[in-house]
């Protein structure tokens, strides 16, 4: 907790600190773990403190744990929302769009996680297309919260762009072309094809 301390002190006080545990903790840890952020205060979120094929074992966490849980970036479809919404299980849903089946799907989990009130913030470890597919989805939808990244700096996405993604002052535009609006350097992208993959 000293670690999360400090990074909260030196980020300061406009900074929110999302705590992410990867679904890797027993009850037992998550409780600790989770009682321990209830202590220093501040943090914005506990993210995914068990694995996520046990409700059972998320309701034990939230029973004993005062910060807001945010959870959904492994569940799959909106059938899997629904234990999480009726039993108030989270503060934030975070569905990825491609694990979800795609931009339908996730629409239909904001939609959901609106009538129960409860903020969108999509999960994004995969690339440009993930990331510009999720945010398509939350400018239609009034529970949008924030939209995840890998990193701010997105030079690792960018790379396989003919435009740049901008997300200057920590706001994603979205691009206004066809479609998602991406375009492709398909020349960077086979030349750093591995191998089997040429196109």
């Amino acid at each position: 907790m000293e670690l999360t301390a400090l990074i909260g002190e030196i980020a300061g006080p406009d900074v929110e600190l999302l705590i992410d545990a990867h679904g890797r903790f027993d009850v037992p840890t998550a409780i600790r773990l989770g009682q321990a952020l209830d202590e220093l205060g501040g943090v914005h979120w506990y993210e995914e403190p068990v694995p996520p094929e046990s409700y059972h074992a998320l309701q034990q966490v939230r029973e004993r744990v005062r910060t807001p849980i945010s959870v959904g970036e492994r569940l799959h479809t909106r059938w899997d929302f629904v234990p999480v919404f009726e039993n108030r299980l989270a503060d934030f849903a975070m569905p990825d769009v491609t694990w979800t089946g795609g931009i339908s799907e996730l629409k239909k989990i904001s939609t959901m996680a609106e009538a129960y009130y409860v903020p969108m913030s999509p999960h994004d470890a995969a690339g440009p297309v993930n990331l510009v597919a999720g945010g398509h989805v939350m400018i239609t939808v009034p529970n949008f919260y924030r939209i995840e990244s890998s990193s701010h700096d997105l030079r690792a996405y960018n790379q396989f762009l003919t435009t740049p993604l901008d997300n200057s002052d920590g706001r994603l535009t979205l691009p206004s072309g066809p479609g998602l609006g991406l375009d492709f350097d398909l020349d960077h992208m086979r030349a750093h094809a591995q191998d089997g993959f040429h196109g």
